[in-house]
C-alpha cells in the first residue's frame, strides 16, 4: 500500500504502449495527473488509464492518502497469450 501526504507528489515517465495502470484509493484523496489533465480520486474509487503518457500522483486534502497501484503489462508475443 502506498501513502501520499498532502501535496506530496510522485511522478512517472510514460511506459511502453499497451501498459495500463490502475489506482485504488483506500483512504483519503489524491489527484491523478495524466498527460496534463487532473483527475480527483477519493477513497473507494478506482481509476484506470493508459500508462503510455507522463503521469503523476499527488496527495490531496488534509490527511494521508492510502492507495494501491498496479501496472498491467500487455502479453509478450512469445507468451502465446
Amino acid at each position: 500500500c502506498w501513502q501520499l501526504q498532502p501535496d506530496e507528489e510522485y511522478s512517472s515517465q510514460a511506459h511502453p504502449a499497451g501498459v495500463v495502470e490502475t489506482v485504488s484509493v483506500t483512504a483519503g484523496r489524491m489527484t491523478l495527473l495524466v498527460d496534463g489533465t487532473e483527475h480527483s480520486v477519493e477513497a473507494g474509487q478506482i481509476a484506470a488509464f493508459d500508462g503510455d503518457a507522463p503521469h503523476s500522483y499527488r496527495g490531496a486534502g488534509v490527511g494521508t492518502c492510502h492507495l494501491i497501484m498496479t501496472v498491467h503489462l500487455p502479453p509478450s508475443p512469445a507468451s502465446g497469450l
